[in-house]
């Protein structure tokens, strides 16, 4: 959950486009994400009082590694190490594991499986890996209705803002209700609205969603002119629920305000 927090002039992070900035240090940024609005717009108690997620579980390394085979291999070693194969029943693999991590240092540790399954989804989407012009890992922060914000664009290529998704079935039914489900279109219109705040040349949004288990298909999805402008609405309106829940410092369920629910026959 992120505060409602101004940007001044003080700031160790004002509006701009930030290159080359670590994931670590990009969450380290105090501000507003996308993540924030859809969640707030669901459940203004759950963004409130939710745990956040624990940065080294599996599906959230996985995430950030597919990420970084995919936009920066070349920053893979600074941040990720495999870990070896070592049988660590055994005194001896025990020290030698100890050993290991010593020299592992701040990089986050996978298992071979791990890579080599992100390397082969790489590897399928080898045509459309960034191409020289093209800008990876881009870190935007914002003023959005007097609000500081953040967001972190995978890749802009041209005009376009692309977002890698790795999916349980990356097809047009079940990816459409992820859109749905998850508030990607929040999303899409969150990073054009950072992109057109900082001064970059933006105006389509597309996912590139691909299926996690073998053989990895995959499909590109644009989000059009209307969805996008539906989804700066509901930005609007979960910014608005977010100050007004601030205010009153009463974060609701729901937003159902205590009330009982009725359950109509045609609900069965």
């Amino acid at each position: 959950m992120a505060d409602i927090i101004n940007i001044n002039s003080q700031d160790q992070y004002p509006a701009g486009v930030y290159e080359d900035m670590p994931f670590e240090e990009y969450n380290k940024i105090d501000a507003i994400r996308s993540h924030d609005l859809t969640s707030i717009i669901k459940d203004p108690y759950t963004w409130k009082y939710e745990t956040k997620p624990d940065s080294e579980a599996s599906f959230f390394v996985e995430g950030r590694l597919q990420h970084c085979l995919f936009l920066e291999p070349h920053v893979f070693n600074d941040e990720f190490v495999v870990a070896p194969n070592i049988d660590r029943r055994t005194k001896v693999g025990k020290e030698e594991y100890a050993e290991f991590m010593e020299t592992s240092g701040t990089r986050t540790v996978i298992t071979q499986a791990m890579y080599d399954e992100c390397q082969a989804r790489v590897e399928v989407l080898d045509a459309l890996t960034p191409k020289e012009g093209d800008r990876t890992e881009l870190t935007i922060v914002f003023d959005y209705y007097g609000h500081k914000c953040k967001s972190r664009l995978d890749m802009l290529s041209n005009n376009t803002i692309i977002d890698l998704k790795t999916c349980r079935s990356a097809s047009p039914r079940s990816f459409i209700q992820s859109v749905r489900s998850y508030g990607y279109y929040q999303q899409g219109a969150f990073y054009l609205t950072a992109g057109q705040c900082a001064g970059l040349d933006v105006d389509k949004f597309q996912f590139l969603a691909i299926q996690k288990a073998q053989p990895y298909p995959y499909v590109v999805y644009e989000l059009t002119p209307e969805s996008i402008a539906y989804g700066v609405a509901q930005n609007q309106q979960a910014i608005d629920l977010m100050m007004h829940c601030k205010e009153h410092d009463i974060y609701t369920p729901y937003n159902l305000h205590n009330k009982i629910v009725p359950i109509e026959l045609h609900d069965l």
